[in-house]
């Protein structure tokens, strides 16, 4: 349970009578406190505290009907008027309390008591049928990444076969195999392919705009219903565009359009595959990212203002009122909604081989210290986790090399964690392999596997492929050899489309790293 405060106090001043006159006896203290609620949710409340002569308050708090005992306290640090504020973090959804407070004076003086009840928001009420039929959260050994719809993705639909590539493998003497276990659904971003600023889902240092509730919308829409994405329909140009080519005025591609939802041709593709070589051992699992809500309608551009200044009330309205992510608990009420909408929209689709596992937190880095008054991930998280827990979902996450927080990603309530080396792109020996492994040990974290088309022959030439495969290597040989793998999650970070790439390569070098890197995924430990 955690608790925060903040005071504001006024100091009294004693007028002494003229001089000579005798000073009056002092007389003894009348401390009083008066309780006021001001926001709930549905893991905390916050309170404020208005007191006078109380040195001290003691308080505290219950699940009624039981009496609460008056256990905690906060200083006043004056006997003046002052003004506490207070948080309770860690409560349990849709849950009566009893909150009582004493003002306690200099001499010791008791004040009268305060009593206030409240009640915490609802839980995520009934749950589906996978949620309440696990009796622990599923690990799965592995999870591939799946990027989504940003427009710059090319491709950018997944169809089975591209699925496939992702969902088994078949092996040098022919037989066929499942392959990962989970897919990881990611998309960081929405921009158009000539320069526009697009949006983005996650705090970036770019001068970006941050994604609306419609935009959040529009990416669950690409993963469950599919329909006509207008972001790449026309922008304005003036550069040069991907076939070096001069380009001035107005540039128009068509709208994509989806007929479904991209998991569809997922489950297709895994009861193709089971209709082929049996069912597979468990569900497959699908992880989906979550938004992040920014506190600004662009982060980089109000927080780099003097003074700093920006609209917080951008993103949408929940309920019939527009969310203010100047507050922590409208960032969390987006969060939850989110969560709620994914939930139902894979319920509706009653998929048989596939089934949510939980969220992904979009930001590689969880700093608490640096604009910490604009992140409070050590605020908002627990409350997310805390409902996901509740019900029976996941919350998953992948830093970047020593990313801020990897060493208390648990206190957040993240349930798995896998470190990104970042050792593919190192040029510089900035990212040791010996530390990296040495500290994903220390703090029990996973491991993210890294390559894109550089690594493939048939996309980059032999030279390229050859200095990548080497350092791709690297990876395989250090998760055996410091003992995470077959111990602890692996995920696969393959780019836009470098696995499918390396799958469907003819040539020889390729074909023996795609079958090193399967063959390393599917003879896991934890597969058994």
């Amino acid at each position: 349970m955690k608790t925060r405060r903040i005071a504001f106090c006024l100091p009294l001043f004693l007028l002494l009578a003229a001089c000579g006159e005798k000073e009056p006896e002092p007389q003894p203290a009348h401390p009083a406190v008066r309780v006021t609620l001001q926001e709930t949710s549905a893991f905390g409340v916050s309170l404020v505290f208005n007191t006078v002569e109380a040195v001290t308050v003691r308080y505290g708090w219950v699940a009624a009907p039981a009496d609460p005992t008056l256990d905690q306290q906060l200083e006043t640090d004056s006997t003046g008027p002052c003004r506490l504020e207070l948080s309770l973090d860690g409560l349990k959804p849709g849950t009566e309390y009893k909150f009582a407070a004493r003002g306690i004076g200099p001499g010791g003086e008791e004040g009268s008591l305060q009593e206030l009840s409240f009640a915490t928001g609802a839980g995520p009420g009934e749950l589906y049928a996978w949620e309440t039929a696990r009796s622990t959260l599923p690990v799965p050994a592995d999870l591939t990444l799946i990027p989504g719809h940003s427009s710059h993705r090319s491709p950018l639909a997944w169809d089975k076969e591209r699925w496939g590539s992702h969902v088994s493998y078949v092996d040098e003497q022919g037989a066929e195999h499942w392959l990962f276990d989970g897919f990881l659904l990611i998309e960081g971003q929405q921009t158009g392919t000539y320069g526009t600023p697009g949006h983005t889902y996650v705090l970036t240092e770019a001068s970006t705009p941050s994604a609306t509730k419609e935009l959040w919308q529009q990416a669950m829409d690409f993963w469950f219903t599919g329909g006509t994405f207008p972001w790449q329909e026309s922008y304005w140009g003036n550069g040069v565009d991907t076939f070096g080519r001069w380009y001035t005025g107005r540039m128009v591609s068509p709208s994509p359009h989806f007929p479904t939802g991209q998991l569809d041709a997922l489950e297709d593709c895994i009861r193709e595959t089971a209709a082929r070589i049996g069912t597979p051992p468990s569900k497959r699992y699908v992880v989906v990212s979550m938004p992040e809500p920014i506190y600004f309608e662009n982060y980089i551009a109000s927080v780099t203002a003097n003074p700093v200044s920006g609209n917080t009330t951008y993103w949408g309205s929940l309920n019939g009122r527009a969310m203010d992510f100047s507050k922590v608990e409208d960032r969390v009420r987006a969060c939850l909604w989110f969560i709620d909408e994914v939930r139902a929209a894979f319920a509706r689709k009653h998929y048989e081989y596939i089934e949510l596992l939980g969220f992904y937190i979009l930001p590689e880095t969880l700093d608490t210290q640096w604009r910490a008054e604009y992140k409070k991930y050590d605020v908002v998280l627990p409350d997310v986790a805390a409902y996901l827990h509740a019900c029976n979902e996941g919350l998953y996450w992948i830093p970047y090399n020593l990313a801020p927080g990897y060493k208390t990603w648990q206190d957040f309530g993240i349930d798995i964690a896998c470190m990104q080396p970042n050792y593919y792109w190192d040029e510089t020996g900035k990212n040791p392999m010996d530390v990296t492994f040495r500290e994903i040990n220390r703090y029990g974290m996973g491991l993210e596997l890294e390559f894109e088309y550089s690594m493939v022959e048939a996309v980059n030439g032999a030279a390229s492929a050859a200095k990548y495969r080497a350092r791709f290597d690297d990876y395989l040989r250090w998760a055996r050899e410091s003992g995470v793998y077959g111990t602890r999650p692996i995920a696969l970070y393959s780019g836009t489309d470098a696995l499918h790439q390396l799958a469907n390569s003819t040539l020889p070098d390729d074909r023996t790293t795609y079958h090193k890197l399967c063959h390393f995924i599917i003879e896991s430990p934890l597969k058994k």
